[in-house]
């Protein structure tokens, strides 16, 4: 058994029963062509060059990474401490980061709406050859025009939102070498003065919140995937379908 498999079937993980299946909810499907999911508090965009066979590797390994920092910082309410837990996972269960970094961000303009003010950041960061065609930013553009009840628009921000902070990430996923896999990942922290209800359509104002973002680019070998593939499926399984959802635009 590999160090990698171990550390998947021994993390801790909160305890949460899933209510999707019970309710007749599908589970999430993965195509070969362009696509994004919700991860909880993620969004995650594959580009049409990953193979649709390590699409769900890749989503369970951001979720477990996501459900074992809320394990472990249940007691711990700063939200750095969260971001540096799931790094943490992710690199113990086989992705190798090469950059990151956190940054304090200024909102110029009074009543600057959350989704628009992220954008060049997302873009910066995505780089402009996915952020040209990413569904993502296509999504964070036209989401004035969509129901502020669509099904993954409330999963995401019911995992994001605590009280008066929201953390969440936005991520592209592009093919690697060998069959290997990369991510780049845009992570956000909101801290606000009263409760957030509507996290990506939330507007500022000049006492409302402070935002801090952040970068992280990580790479993922195939034979890592093709390791870790059935102990990810095996961990995450009760998760899987209240936390990932297709994004249909």
């Amino acid at each position: 058994m590999s160090e990698i498999v171990s550390y998947i079937q021994g993390l801790a993980v909160p305890v949460e029963r899933g209510r999707g299946a019970e309710a007749g909810e599908p589970a999430p499907t993965f195509t070969s062509t362009d696509q994004a999911v919700t991860v909880r508090s993620q969004m995650a965009e594959f580009s049409a060059a990953v193979p649709q066979s390590i699409r769900p590797a890749i989503s369970n390994g951001l979720l477990l990474g996501q459900v074992a920092a809320d394990k472990a910082t249940e007691s711990n309410p700063d939200p750095m401490a969260y971001f540096s837990a799931f790094n943490s996972v992710m690199k113990k269960i086989g992705w190798q980061i090469t950059e990151s970094g956190f940054t304090q961000q200024s909102i110029s303009d009074a009543n600057a709406e959350l989704h628009k003010a992220i954008i060049p950041i997302v873009t910066a960061i995505f780089g402009p050859g996915a952020a040209a065609a990413s569904i993502i930013i296509k999504v964070l553009e036209g989401l004035e025009s969509m129901s502020q009840d669509a099904p993954w628009i409330t999963v995401f921000e019911q995992k994001s939102n605590k009280a008066k902070a929201a953390n969440f990430g936005l991520s592209y996923v592009d093919a690697g070498a060998g069959g290997g896999a990369s991510l780049k990942t845009a992570y956000f922290l909101l801290k606000a003065s009263s409760n957030l209800t509507q996290v990506l359509f939330f507007k500022f104002s000049s006492s409302d919140a402070t935002m801090k973002s952040g970068r992280c680019q990580m790479g993922l070998s195939p034979q890592t995937i093709a390791t870790s593939s059935d102990a990810l499926q095996q961990k995450v399984g009760p998760f899987i379908i209240d936390n990932i959802k297709n994004i249909n635009i």
